[in-house]
């Protein structure tokens, strides 16, 4: 399958330049001898981040692009999706963001939709002939890193809230890890502020924890796991999260050590693996 890669340009099979006009509008221009060449009843993919509004309509372009030249069989890839987390309408006066993105890919009409570790289930059921890839290679692939220097009974896999039990349940049992630690946080729905932190561990002396999400924002959630991980024995904490936003910066308290991948944006200072030999 041959890939237009707007994540890596310089990996990219098909060449194309892209440009910002002076009114802000994304362009781009994919280069015409490249079409040719290529098979047009062949599978093309566009591996892409949607991390804002322009990623989303560089996308469409190229989508655009490949209809008028009569490519049959075109694939959408995404590394991270905007508006993935609003996933419902939160509070009054909120719109349903996540539906409004939706209506966007859908309208394009691709034939397969590819989506690295969605925030949840209703992202595949919103946008038609949608695949979620989970993060269960990506998470055997980091452990493999330290695995072998543990013991099988002194490190946890650690779900970090309610919303990453179901995950975390599927990675372990694909994983064949038996160790499971579930958190849970609240928060204040109108404010967002966190307000507590509780877990099912009793006891963790020694243990390596390895709390695993898909996304790291600004890291509240994990920094204060952590310190109740550690308050019950644990000797480290990792964190391992498929989209790493870090809006407060790669220093999370508590935190060891952080894996995470560039499909939201490269991220220097932790162990930021490529999001294509993912997807």
């Amino acid at each position: 399958m041959n890939t237009l890669n707007l994540v890596s340009p310089e990996k990219s099979d098909l060449q194309f330049t892209t440009m910002i006009f002076p009114d802000g509008q994304p362009h781009i221009k994919i280069n015409p001898d490249d079409l040719q060449q290529l098979d047009h009843n062949a599978p093309i993919r566009i591996l892409t981040r949607m991390a804002n509004a322009n990623d989303i309509l560089l996308a469409l372009f190229v989508k655009n692009t490949l209809d008028y030249h009569e490519f049959e069989h075109i694939e959408l890839h995404i590394t991270y999706l905007l508006c993935a987390r609003m996933d419902r309408v939160m509070t009054g006066g909120e719109p349903f963001s996540l539906k409004v993105i939706a209506a966007m890919i859908n309208q394009a009409q691709f034939r397969k939709v590819k989506i690295f570790d969605p925030h949840s289930e209703v992202t595949t059921a919103m946008i038609e002939r949608s695949y979620a890839v989970t993060n269960h290679d990506y998470v055997q692939q980091v452990l493999a890193e330290t695995q072998p220097a543990l013991q099988p009974d002194r490190y946890y896999l650690v779900s970090p809230d309610a919303g990453a039990l179901k995950k975390i349940h599927g990675l372990a049992q694909h994983l064949g890890i038996t160790h499971l630690v579930e958190c849970m946080k609240e928060r204040e729905v109108k404010t967002g502020k966190l307000t507590g932190f509780t877990t099912t561990a009793t006891s963790l002396s020694g243990a390596t924890c390895f709390i695993v999400d898909d996304i790291c924002d600004g890291g509240g959630t994990f920094v204060g796991t952590a310190a109740l991980l550690k308050q019950k024995g644990a000797a480290a904490v990792h964190l391992i999260v498929s989209h790493g936003i870090f809006s407060k910066g790669t220093t999370l308290e508590n935190i060891d050590r952080i894996y995470s991948t560039n499909s939201y944006r490269e991220v220097s200072g932790i162990h930021c693996l490529p999001v294509e030999r993912f997807l």
